[in-house]
This record gives C-alpha cells, sequence and structure tokens, in this order.
C-alpha cells in the first residue's frame, strides 16, 4: 500500500490524543469540529519528511544512500511522535541535500492530506528561472518557497539578482519566503525588506544563530550581536522567525533552557504573532534529542510568557501563514 494513503501509519490513539489536546485548549467549538477536525491542535512549522521509496522519489546524484538518515521519514512516522504532543499539522521544508529541488513527494502529501501539510519548496535564489519553477509549484497547491543562503556572505545583491524577482513574484501572489541562512546574512534581509515590503518571510531557525564549526555543527554561542541583527528585523511587519531546531543551536543540550533568552528577545522584537516553533524532525529524535523536549521549550518552560501568547507560537502564526 502507497505510505502516504496508509492509515495505520497514524494510529487512532494517537490521532484522538492530539484531538482531546486541542479541545482541551478550547481552540474550536463544535460546529467546527464537525467541519473541519484538521483546524485543531498545534502546528509543527518545520519537520522534514522524505519517503524510502527511491523509485518515485529518488535522490540526487550528489546525494549517498548512506548519508540518508533515517531511510525514510514519512507522515505516519512524524504523526507517532508529533501527536502525543497535541501537534496534528506540519510544514514541510525541501530537504535539497538529498532530493534537491525535487518536490514531489512533498507536493503527493500535499494532495493526500490537504489542510494537514503545508509545503516550503526549495527555489534556488540566484537562478533566473525560479519565477518559472515557483508558478509551476503553486500551482500544485504550494505556497512557501525555500532558499537557501548559507555560505558565508561576501557582497550585496544587485538590482539585477533574481532574487528580487523571486520576492516581487512571491508579494503578488502572496507567497512566503522561508531562508535558510545564517547570521551574517541578516544585514542583507534588512535591505530586501526595504525593497520589497510586501513579502511574507519567514527565518529558519533563529538564523541558525548559536550554531558554531560550520558544515559540523558543535556547541555554540548565541552572540549579542548576532541577536541584535535578528531582532532588528522585528522593525518589518511582514517578516517573522522560526523558534526551531533546538538541538542544533546553543548548548544542544536538553532541556534547552539557554534559548529561552533568545526566544524572549524575539517575542520583544517580533511578539508572539510573528513567530512560529518548529521540532526540525526528524533530526530532533536523534541522540539525547527528544520531540516532548522540544516542544516543551515554548508550551512549558517559557516562564513569564502568557498562554495566549504560546499559543500564538505553537498554533495560530503558522495556521496564518502557511494554512490560510
Amino acid at each position: 500500500m502507497n505510505e502516504l494513503f496508509d492509515e495505520r501509519k497514524i494510529s487512532r490513539r494517537t490521532f484522538l490524543k492530539a484531538s482531546a489536546g486541542a479541545l482541551a485548549l478550547g481552540v474550536l467549538g463544535g460546529e467546527a469540529w464537525a467541519n473541519c477536525w484538521c483546524n485543531l491542535g498545534y502546528v509543527d512549522a518545520h519537520s522534514h519528511l522524505w519517503s524510502p521509496d527511491r523509485t518515485h522519489y529518488p535522490l540526487v546524484p550528489t546525494a549517498k544512500e548512506e548519508d540518508v538518515d533515517p531511510k525514510g521519514f514519512t507522515l505516519g512516522d512524524f504523526f507517532q511522535y508529533a501527536g502525543p504532543e497535541g501537534v496534528n499539522r506540519v510544514v514541510v521544508p525541501s530537504h535539497h541535500i538529498h532530493f534537491g529541488t525535487d518536490a514531489s513527494y512533498m507536493t503527493d502529501l500535499l494532495k493526500a492530506r490537504p489542510g494537514q501539510v503545508a509545503v516550503q519548496a526549495w527555489v534556488k535564489y540566484d537562478d533566473p528561472n525560479a519565477v518559472q519553477e515557483m508558478k509551476k509549484l503553486e500551482a500544485q497547491g504550494v505556497k512557501a518557497f525555500r532558499l537557501v543562503l548559507w555560505d558565508p556572505f561576501e557582497t550585496w545583491f544587485k538590482d539585477s539578482d533574481p532574487i528580487h524577482e523571486i520576492y516581487e513574484y512571491a508579494a503578488m501572489r502572496r507567497l512566503v519566503i522561508c531562508p535558510l541562512t545564517n547570521a551574517d546574512w541578516l544585514p542583507q534581509y534588512a535591505r530586501l525588506a526595504e525593497d520589497h515590503p510586501a513579502t511574507t518571510v519567514v527565518i529558519d531557525h533563529f538564523a541558525r544563530i548559536g550554531i558554531e564549526n560550520f558544515g559540523t555543527p558543535k556547541p555554540g554561542t548565541i552572540k549579542p550581536e548576532d541577536v541584535k541583527n535578528l531582532t532588528a528585523l522585528g522593525k518589518y511587519p511582514s517578516h517573522h522567525v522560526k523558534i526551531s531546531a533546538f538541538y542544533a543551536l546553543g548548548k544542544r543540550t536538553p532541556p534547552y533552557d539557554d534559548m529561552i533568552p533568545l526566544i524572549k528577545a524575539c517575542i520583544m522584537a517580533y511578539g508572539p504573532e510573528r513567530l512560529m516553533w518548529g521540532s526540525d524532525c526528524p533530526y530532533q529524535l536523534m541522540g539525547v534529542h527528544t520531540y516532548k523536549a522540544s516542544i516543551a521549550v515554548v508550551r512549558d518552560r517559557l516562564d513569564g510568557v502568557s498562554v495566549m501568547d504560546r499559543e500564538w507560537m505553537l498554533r495560530k502564526t503558522a495556521e496564518r501563514v502557511f494554512f490560510t
């Protein structure tokens, strides 16, 4: 059976736990429950999913099978961890290292699970044909696009660079740009924000603040100048931040309390309405790291942050940006 449609992969007990948790929060009334169950529960704004089926979803030539770990991480696998924590929707970013720009598995998921899955496909920021690719994917229901800018920053974008056309098309079509980037790129996004104020931008993983030794992440320092550059983007109403990938940032040790000052600085700069939590599974499940530890940082450990503000970060922001 095609695993996209295999209901056995998502157990009834797992689903009921997620639904009960959402109902306890009073998210929706009975009429809405009857009409659309998928609007209940938290949203994981960042979890990679891929199939172990290499026939239908092959790796790019530069990827090696021995480097793909796990061999597959499907929607059913995801909900075995996410469902018990009250999560029942997920934003799936492209895993470009393994699959390049091929978004076919994600768009198949999107067709199979409308309202439960949103897709963040990869387009190359320096590709003159990027907008044409965006149009093709948009026709398949994709509304968010990942830009990977993680090489060391060198020069400012020129007016002729394709990234401007990408931003312009995203603004015109109300699409979302999601940069996977490093902290040294942050001043560049301020310039782009000045040029394209109507483009919705969601920066992945705090712009990877707290990662050192690029390419081989190890415990790192959350540098004040990087935090300053990230929070400075809060003045642009179109900009959002994913508070995500705790396993890879800072001390990289549960319960990740060293990330709490950074989260609170982002709350002050952006407001909770422009922040969204994401796990970055399946990597959040490796070694000492767990799904529960990731969501608990926002759900349970933000002293002084109201229940409503946490509700924005765990559900309402991602719901507004990716599911409406």
